[in-house]
């Protein structure tokens, strides 16, 4: 089996006919490897905007790409159709989902369809990594965090380019990659369901009047004794989640309840914490001294 890391630079610009900003494809890097991730060939190349003819600042800082690069690049459907040609049968694989959703958005530009024609297979390189360096689930670890983790050298990496940025995503993924535990993590992308879960975008419920919110789930234990909780205070939200001061009736401890309800594409998922108050001990007065 073969596989093929794609990454790709995009530029922000507003779209009128969708009143809404595109992500538009400025170009596209990418190594595809054997089952052993030797590296077997790269692509790349430039591709030359038709929606937004100007780069954004930060896009510009970032990537370093010039206006005469962007002006001799080629058109989005010939990139395409060459990308095509590179993975053939390989699996495709990108850090995170970021860069997949956007070249669906421009196959939709292109195309009207909001499918990438050619792709079978597909892996979420970044879950994968997580996965490995059992990483905090409810976060993303970033590209140079895992290289940092993982002691890779970013020296002489040309960061958001695409290319330098696809060779990078390799040297993470050789230091974690075990073809049993990789297995699970390819998924059917010609499967419809590939591309609802794809679209689908996580949601973090802020109204507690939402139907799909179960107030027993907002209920808590003294962590202490497992007595049930009292609330002592309304709920607020803050920070993506509900939280409220609690008493335990037993041991009288205090602590703060925290909820967070997140909808995903797989269901509501909910996050409880209890963190204890620390009661501060009332500072003594200094005696009077004699008048």
């Amino acid at each position: 089996m073969k596989y093929v890391i794609l990454d790709l630079e995009w530029n922000g610009t507003f779209y009128k006919a969708w009143k809404t900003f595109f992500n538009e494809i400025i170009e596209f890097g990418a190594v595809k490897v054997d089952d052993q991730m030797r590296v077997l060939d790269t692509f790349s190349c430039v591709v030359c905007p038709q929606i937004g003819r100007k780069l954004s600042g930060k896009v510009k800082r970032l990537t370093n790409i010039t206006s005469e690069e962007l002006e001799n690049g080629i058109r989005f459907p010939k990139a395409l159709r060459q990308l095509k040609e590179f993975l053939q049968d390989a699996v495709l694989m990108t850090w995170g989902t970021s860069d997949i959703l956007t070249l669906m958005e421009n196959c939709r530009y292109y195309t009207g369809q909001n499918r990438i024609p050619f792709l079978r297979k597909y892996v979420d390189l970044q879950s994968y990594c997580q996965d490995r360096l059992r990483y905090d689930p409810g976060k993303q670890m970033g590209l140079s965090t895992a290289a940092q983790k993982l002691g890779i050298s970013e020296e002489g990496v040309e960061h958001h380019r695409a290319l330098d940025d696809s060779l990078l995503s390799l040297e993470c993924c050789r230091r974690v990659f075990d073809p049993n535990s990789f297995q699970p993590f390819i998924q059917d992308a010609q499967r419809h369901e590939f591309y609802d879960r794809m679209s689908f975008k996580t949601t973090i419920l802020c109204d507690l009047n939402n139907p799909l919110i179960d107030r027993s789930q907002m209920e808590f234990s003294c962590d202490c004794c497992g007595t049930p909780a009292i609330r002592l205070t309304d709920w607020e939200f803050k920070s993506k989640s509900y939280r409220a001061r609690f008493r335990c009736p037993s041991c009288q401890q205090e602590f703060l309840g925290r909820v967070q309800f997140k909808l995903k594409y797989e269901g509501l998922q909910v996050k409880k914490k209890s963190i204890p108050i620390i009661q501060e001990e009332p500072e003594e007065k200094a005696p009077e001294l004699p008048q």
